[in-house]
């Protein structure tokens, strides 16, 4: 038995029941505050009253009888393992207890830094709310500094429009008095005009019978060149009538060749035989060979006769020039014919164009434009006897008729074009610059050797 035990049991009732409900109501708390289920019996004794403890213990009878020695020892070890295990588990709920205050320290910082802020924003509020204010009472000042500035301005309005309305009135005097002077110079203007309509009058007039006079002489004019066509027709006949003389000539040399191929055939039949065929053979190759030579000249005359008419009924007209192209079933064999037509065009066209006078920015070469000449007179001789048989090569007759419509196309068109170049010279007169005076030279040249041989 300890000590403590047995000052317990020593103790009269009155002071055991005090110190038991005490011991009682500590074990409670101590188990509350550590967390703990504090024991039945315990939660029971702490809150019964003195008097209901020793009324206990007088109904219960007598204490617990004393234990032995080794059920003290198991006791206090009991006592101990529970003391250890409390003593655990409030040195856990110590550490608990430290966490939840660093957790809890966190939060109450975490809090102040979050008023610190609000406390910035409701200064930054105030302080906006502040300038607002600020601008406000500016603004009023503003507005009413422009008040006062507007009525100043409607009373210098208003004396300006009255100075003006003063203006005005002396201008509305003014304007009648320059519209009074300006009537009276419209008057005199008035009478200006009327004479300057009578000088005007004169003058158309005069303008009028300056006309009549320019019509009386373009009328001569007219006369005249009508008599120069009539002229110009009689030539043509005249033409006419040697070109059918000369036909009429050469049927008659034809006749002639005719009588005598006759006649030597007459003769020779008195020879030999063998003479007699030879001769014949030979008397009907020469008659062929004549009766040939007599119808492309008859042809060739023809042909030229009746470019005199078309010529003298004015069917190519030389104004307005067109330059005909061979269809494509004649055209390999047209192609001297076209060369000859081409190279009479740039000749035409360097005299026209070039010489001419007009702004043109095409320059004659001399070499080249003289080797276009040499080359229309060395080609120019075949051009009608090429015309001539154009359709003479071909047996269709689709063919034939359109050789024979070129033929006259490209020889209205040959002699047309020697006119222009002709027309061309006459008007360019006589040059003394080169190359301009070697060109007209030549072309001069040309057209006299073309004349020559007849074809032009």
């Amino acid at each position: 038995m300890t000590t403590t035990r047995q000052h317990i049991e020593d103790l009269d009732v009155d002071r055991w029941a005090t110190l038991t409900r005490r011991a009682a109501a500590d074990a409670v708390a101590t188990a509350e505050r550590l967390g703990m289920q504090p024991r039945p019996e315990t939660v029971a004794l702490a809150r019964m009253t003195e008097r209901d403890l020793v009324e206990h213990r007088e109904r219960t009878g007598s204490p617990v009888p004393r234990r032995s020695l080794a059920m003290q020892v198991v006791e206090a070890d009991h006592l101990r393992s529970a003391a250890e295990e409390h003593a655990r588990i409030a040195q856990q709920g110590r550490l608990d207890a430290e966490a939840a205050a660093s957790l809890a320290r966190a939060e109450a910082e975490e809090s102040a830094r979050v008023a610190a802020a609000a406390g910035e924003r409701v200064r930054a509020v105030e302080a906006d709310a502040a300038r607002q204010d600020a601008e406000r009472r500016a603004e009023r000042a503003a507005d009413q500094k422009a008040t006062l500035q507007a009525r100043a301005d409607v009373d210098r309005s208003r004396a300006e429009a009255a100075a003006e309305a003063a203006a005005a009135d002396e201008r509305v005097r003014a304007a009648e008095q320059r519209a009074v002077e300006r009537s009276a110079e419209r008057t005199t203007e008035r009478a200006a005009g009327e004479q300057t309509v009578q000088l005007l009058h004169a003058e158309i007039e005069m303008a009028r019978a300056d006309a009549a006079a320019e019509v009386a002489a373009a009328e001569e004019r007219a006369r005249a060149a009508e008599a120069r066509a009539a002229e110009r027709s009689a030539e043509r006949a005249a033409e006419r009538a040697t070109a059918e003389e000369a036909v009429q000539q050469v049927r008659r040399e034809l006749e002639k060749v005719r009588a005598d191929a006759a006649a030597e055939v007459a003769a020779a039949r008195g020879q030999a035989a063998a003479d007699v065929a030879a001769a014949h053979e030979a008397a009907a190759a020469e008659i062929a060979a004549a009766q040939k030579a007599a119808a492309a000249d008859v042809a060739r005359w023809e042909g030229h006769a009746l470019d005199m008419e078309r010529w003298a009924r004015a069917e190519v007209a030389t104004h307005l020039l067109t330059i005909p192209i061979p269809p494509f079933e004649v055209r390999s064999r047209a192609g001297s014919v076209e060369s000859t037509i081409d190279t009479l065009y740039q000749i035409d066209h360097v005299l026209e164009v070039a010489l001419g006078g007009g702004k043109s920015s095409f320059v004659p070469d001399r070499d080249f434009t003289l080797n276009l000449i040499l080359k229309v007179q060395e080609q120019a001789e075949e051009v009608p006897r090429d015309l001539a048989a154009l359709s003479t090569r071909y047996a269709d007759e689709a063919q034939v008729a359109a050789a024979a419509g070129y033929a006259v196309a490209a020889g209205d068109a040959f002699r047309a074009l020697l006119q222009r170049v002709d027309a061309a010279v006459t008007r360019l007169g006589t040059r003394f610059r080169s190359p301009d005076a070697e060109i007209i030279e030549g072309v001069t040249a040309m057209l006299a050797d073309l004349r020559a041989k007849g074809l032009y």
